[in-house]
């Protein structure tokens, strides 16, 4: 069930993840802005505290809670900056090769999470597919370059957050683990309005009142759908391997090809980004491996 879930999860992740890009270029300039966007929604969550929500017993519980609702959105700030500095196409899927490695290693020392060889192998195998995804050679970028340099960063943040819910997971059931985690991730869009920047970015003016309709529908929409797949994706880990199911975001990032391909051929005026020959071949290759992957978790 767990691999049904994650596979879900990381579809719509994949739709949302080119709204987000959408969003960042035409509507959101500064990343934080819409971190803010993206963590506020959150705070809802404290309503379902009087119903059924254990309280942890020792602090260091409110501190992991903590660490996982802030790490979140602070992968999510580093993330964006990524995705202004590149493509999404490439950026995503190192965020997600990142974020597996470092859970691999994280979760073997915090939860000791122990794995048979061949669920190892899938794992890097999907990891490896990510990988290939994002290295870059078009007429921006030929290679590494700073918006990987962010991806890598934000993989890093995702993966501490991952694991903390994981554990909060464990020790007190999804439920409770789920509303605390993600009640932090709203703390974070609170805090975030005492940022000037963001303040200003929430007044509407007279010149600027017609594109503020548009674009509030649109990330409220993006964040309905962000939301179900995180809800998704979560308990997937909740019910299966930390592991193993963050490397199956190797599969959105597939999905997300095969979404920006079709999205740049069919309506290059709502978005598009431009592939070389080389990169064509190299993102075909990308999805057969992470096929491959794929096919290894799931007969193994």
């Amino acid at each position: 069930m767990w691999l049904l879930l994650a596979l879900l999860g990381n579809f719509i992740l994949a739709v949302v993840a080119v709204m987000d890009k959408f969003i960042l270029t035409k509507s959101v300039p500064k990343p934080a802005v819409f971190v803010f966007y993206s963590t506020v929604f959150a705070m809802p969550l404290f309503l379902f505290v009087p119903f059924g929500v254990a309280f942890p017993a020792v602090a260091v519980d409110w501190l992991i809670f903590l660490i996982s609702g802030v790490f979140f959105s602070i992968g999510l700030w580093a993330m964006y900056i990524g995705f202004q500095e590149s493509e999404i196409s490439h950026v995503g899927p190192l965020v997600g090769a990142a974020t597996s490695f470092f859970v691999i290693f994280l979760s073997r020392f915090f939860l000791s999470e122990i794995l048979t060889t061949i669920k190892i192998i899938a794992i890097f195998v999907l990891i490896l597919g990510s990988l290939a995804i994002s290295f870059e050679k078009s007429k921006e970028h030929n290679g590494w370059h700073k918006g990987m340099l962010w991806g890598v960063l934000s993989g890093l943040f995702f993966a501490i957050s991952h694991v903390a819910a994981k554990y909060a997971y464990d020790k007190y059931g999804f439920y409770t683990g789920f509303i605390w985690t993600k009640s932090a991730i709203g703390l974070v869009g609170l805090a975030m309005l005492f940022l000037p920047s963001i303040r200003d970015s929430l007044k509407i003016n007279k010149n600027h009142s017609a594109d503020k309709k548009g674009f509030l529908p649109l990330v409220l929409a993006d964040k309905v759908l962000g939301i179900a797949g995180v809800v998704l994706i979560q308990y997937a880990f909740a019910i299966g391997s930390v592991s193993l199911v963050n490397a199956l975001a190797g599969v959105q990032y597939a999905l997300l090809i095969i979404l920006i391909a079709l999205l740049s051929k069919f309506y290059p005026k709502l978005f598009r980004e431009n592939y070389t020959g080389i990169e064509i071949f190299q993102e075909a290759a990308s999805v057969i491996i992470i096929g491959i992957g794929l096919s290894i978790m799931v007969f193994s």
